[in-house]
């Protein structure tokens, strides 16, 4: 019996999991219909509509525009998203905010200036930090520093009122104290987040909706809920840096000094009645938020946190939520994750779960070279000395963060969605974009948004004609008009789109096998975001956790505070969360933790829960040190060892002899009942491996086809998924089968013909030529197309399964005596040939579909975003193999 779920992948009738950008920058009618219907052959049923530069949006020619659009994606039996602002990020609200009577709306942020004094000094003054114009002393504490650890400490001075005259006119007692300066930043400061709304706000954000949101109702609210699906934010963010990408936007923690942090002038009030003290008090140690305060950093800084992330749930994030849902459209998008974003403010959002919790699908973001297949375990570099990527963040944390919140959040209903191969390059080829896929898919996520399909056509292609900007020539900081690759379809230029597609197609068939079952796990962790915001101890990075789970064959989830709080049950020994549910819960070893937190996981532990911390136990939570025995029975597991401890008292419900760390699994049970579980080999190699239990089913997504495996013996060849049923009667089905243990070269002579994505036939380029290096023998270095490798071969084996292309480019089309073997992906290409081989001459036939990178370069020294991929070979090189 086929599971239903792979019976209808089979099948190709699978839900719509697909929705990508489509960038409009201006262009006519007739070239967005053809870019729309590119995107409906692509196997997508959606698409999200991105305006691209111009000031037209919220115009008559954009209502033009888009009611266009809405129209023929109907006609086509396409629904369509919108981006809920005139660009990213989402927070312009039409750029409505450089009007004066929209200031109320902007953001206030904080900064600190700061002096040393040794006293006594009586009679004297201070000079005044250096300061902008528009920016105000809002506060002025002093604090004692202890001479030992530098912190600051006791009682508070408040010198507010001894500001005079440019001077801060005040006594200071003996000893050495820290006079700490807090005022507003001058807008400019924020750059492009200087005029955007704040999340601290809900005025500010309903502005948002009132611009975008209302607007478009008004528009076309005859299409809310059919063709019109909804609204995708797209990199929202707390604002409180510089506006531009780079340290300054991630690296922003409370305990940085020289940062800015978000306000509101309610805060003093809010903030007290979370500190049970007054807002005067409250004022009196705000520097604590900067600078180390003994005794009440931590509490302060907490207390911080609870109020700015809850603001950005209700403020936005549910707000959204909710007017989407009362006009019977969903709201759906990614915050920036990048480098520890997601739970810190500037261009991140605080706090990844509280962020989208109004979100019907929670969001992710892979773009540039920030995860490359092949290394996961050290840090690597993106064509650049200046900007180098956590391995193991992109590869374990961030993808089980979406599936995560997906997963225990009912509104999301098991969608975890994430943007895809935004400004990775042309050479993000076919190889690269179905791995990225696979890494994702693995994990639990089963929607995207591939970025993007863009209408202008690259110019070494088309010599782009001169086109009227409809409204204007106003482009947003960092905006490209025309297009960054890889933009897929290309105007049709770009010999990979077939291939492509049917990757769109497999990544349908993989995620509606996810969408329709229930995740399994064995472990929770925690998420820790609250440390990070405390910044008042060292604590063990969640990628190093995540990372030491899944390389040793354990599947989890990640859990934050408020889930662990409030939605989290004891269900005999296990922890449940709506349908999940978790042998463990392991926490990231941390000197302070949440009073909170403390109090439940030791609440826990005492009805049979397993709890365990990395290296060491918490010393401390924002109310003070940790006394008694409330820890007795939360262990401590070493974190270089933490699996082989792990494993004594919690096995694997998963467990593959030997085991492989590049083996990647995430099991599920389908809405029938049937155990499953996919697999990934994320490793460069094939692997082999032995599968507990007996009577396997094994679905290839990409091949599309069903087996049975005949013994307990599996191979899967480098970057590949398969789908493993176990306990499943599966004896009419064809065996799934090993690679053959040997080989045969095959040193063929071929006629060699090209076809360049601007020419319509191939023309012959070599004749009787071995498989040569296309770079260097016909200096195809600025070359796009398809290549065409004619010969014949006799062959002595007609039992022979197995043709190999081992050194391959982004991919290969097989045609073998007149039969398509399929395509596989390089570079080291594998195409199942039983029973089609023959004794005897046999003809071949190999296509081969560049991308653009070689053509589609501005010059060697200025490539410009997406070149830190290597360049596929043309073709491909050496023998093929035959077994």
């Amino acid at each position: 019996m086929i599971p239903a779920a792979v019976n209808e992948a089979l099948n190709n009738n699978c839900a719509s999991y697909i929705r990508p950008f489509l960038w409009y920058s201006g262009e006519n009618k007739e070239l967005l219909a053809r870019e729309i219907r590119a995107i409906a052959e692509s196997g997508a049923k959606e698409f999200v509509f991105e305006n691209r530069g111009g000031d037209w949006f919220g115009t008559d020619f954009w209502w033009d525009i888009f009611g266009f659009t809405l129209d023929y994606a109907k006609s086509l039996g396409l629904r369509v998203w919108s981006i809920d602002d005139s660009h990213v990020n989402t927070g312009s609200a039409n750029d409505s905010l450089h009007k004066e009577e929209n200031a109320c709306y902007r953001a206030i942020n904080l900064r600190l200036d700061m002096v040393d004094a040794a006293g006594p000094l009586t009679g004297g003054a201070f000079s005044l930090p250096s300061r902008k114009e528009k920016e105000e002393i809002i506060q002025v504490s002093a604090f004692r520093r202890d001479l030992e650890s530098g912190n600051s400490y006791g009682e508070a001075l408040d010198l507010t009122d001894c500001v005079r005259d440019g001077l801060l006119v005040a006594d200071i007692p003996d000893g050495t104290w820290r006079i700490y300066f807090v005022m507003t930043t001058d807008p400019e400061r924020h750059g492009l987040f200087g005029k955007y709304i704040t999340m601290m706000s809900k005025d500010s954000c309903r502005h948002l909706i009132n611009e975008i949101h209302e607007k478009m109702y008004g528009h076309f609210a005859d299409y809310f809920g059919n063709t019109f699906a909804g609204f995708f934010s797209d990199e929202p963010a707390f604002g409180n840096c510089d506006g531009q990408y780079g340290p300054n936007a991630y690296n922003l923690r409370l305990g940085m000094i020289d940062k800015m942090f978000p306000w509101w002038h309610d805060f003093p009030q809010r903030l007290a009645k979370l500190c049970n003290t007054t807002p005067e008090d409250v004022m009196l140690k705000l520097p604590a938020l900067w600078d180390a305060v003994d005794e009440v950093s931590a509490a302060l800084r907490l207390a911080y946190m609870d109020l700015v992330t809850a603001l950005w749930q209700e403020n936005f994030s549910e707000q959204l939520g909710k007017w989407c849902e009362e006009h019977n459209v969903e709201y759906i998008g990614h915050n920036l994750e990048d480098a520890d974003a997601h739970m810190r403010t500037g261009w991140g959002c605080g706090h990844y779960f509280r962020s989208m919790k109004g979100q019907h699908m929670s969001g992710m973001d892979i773009v540039f070279e920030q995860l490359t297949p092949g290394i996961s375990t050290v840090d690597h570099a993106m064509n650049t000395a200046s900007r180098t990527r956590s391995s193991t963040f992109y590869h374990y944390t961030l993808p089980k963060l979406a599936a995560s919140l997906a997963h225990i959040t009912p509104h999301m209903k098991n969608r975890a969605l994430s943007e895809i191969f935004g400004a990775t390059g042309w050479t993000c080829g076919l190889t690269n974009m179905y791995s990225l896929f696979n890494h994702t898919l693995i994990c639990g996520v089963n929607n995207y948004v591939p970025h993007a399909y863009a209408i202008p056509v690259p110019k070494v292609f088309e010599s782009q004609q001169d086109r009227e900007n409809a409204a204007g020539s106003v482009t947003p900081p960092g905006y490209c008009m025309t297009y960054l690759p890889p933009t897929f379809h290309a105007g049709g230029y770009n010999p990979q789109y077939k291939v492509f597609c049917d990757i769109i197609k497999y990544v349908q068939r993989v995620s509606h096998i996810t969408s329709t079952s229930q995740h399994t796990p064995d472990i929770a962790v925690y998420y820790c975001a609250e440390s990070d915001w405390m910044n008042c101890g060292s604590y063990r990075s969640m990628d190093d956790v995540s990372m030491k789970l899944i390389r040793s064959g354990y599947d989890f989830e990640f859990l934050p505070l408020d889930t662990i709080l409030n939605d989290t049950t004891v269900a005999g020994s296990k922890l449940a969360v709506n349908n999940e549910q978790y042998k463990a819960l392991i926490l990231p070893g941390s000197e302070i933790i949440p009073d909170a937190l403390l109090q439940k996981i030791a609440d826990f532990a005492a009805a049979g829960v397993k709890v365990f911390f990395t290296d060491y136990l918490p010393l401390r939570t924002e109310k003070g040190d940790i006394t008694g025995d409330i820890c007795k029975n939360i262990q401590v597991l070493p974190w270089k060892t933490l699996t082989e401890a792990l494993s004594t008292s919690i096995p694997r419900d998963f467990a593959v002899a030997p085991q492989q760390p590049d083996l990647r699994h995430y099991a599920f049970v389908d809405n029938c009942g049937n155990r499953g579980v996919m697999l990934l080999n994320s490793s460069l190699k094939a692997i082999t491996f032995d599968l507990p239990g007996k009577n396997y089913l094994i679905y290839d997504p990409w091949i599309n086809k069903a087996y049975r495996l005949a013994n307990n013996t599996l191979q899967l060849t480098a970057q590949k998924i398969v789908v493993v049923y176990n306990d499943m009667a599966a004896s009419d089905l064809p065996v799934y089968a090993a690679l053959p243990e040997a080989f045969t070269d095959l040193d063929l002579d071929y006629n060699i013909f090209a076809r360049s994505a601007t020419d319509k036939e191939f023309k012959l380029l070599r004749s009787n030529s071995k498989a040569v290096n296309l770079n260097i023998e016909e200096k195809l270095t600025r070359f796009c197309g398809e290549f065409r490798y004619e010969s014949t071969f006799e062959c002595s084996n007609g039992n022979a399964t197995t043709l190999m292309i081992p050194q391959a480019g982004d991919a290969a089309e097989l045609i073998l005596n007149g039969i398509n073997c399929g395509v596989a992906f390089g570079p080291c290409c594998i195409f199942n040939v039983a029973g089609v081989i023959k004794e005897g001459t046999n003809t071949l036939e190999i296509k081969t579909f560049d991308s653009p990178a070689y053509a589609d370069r501005t010059g060697d020294k200025n490539i410009g975003w997406g070149s830190g991929f290597p360049l596929r070979a043309h073709g491909f090189v050496g023998k093929i193999m035959l077994g």
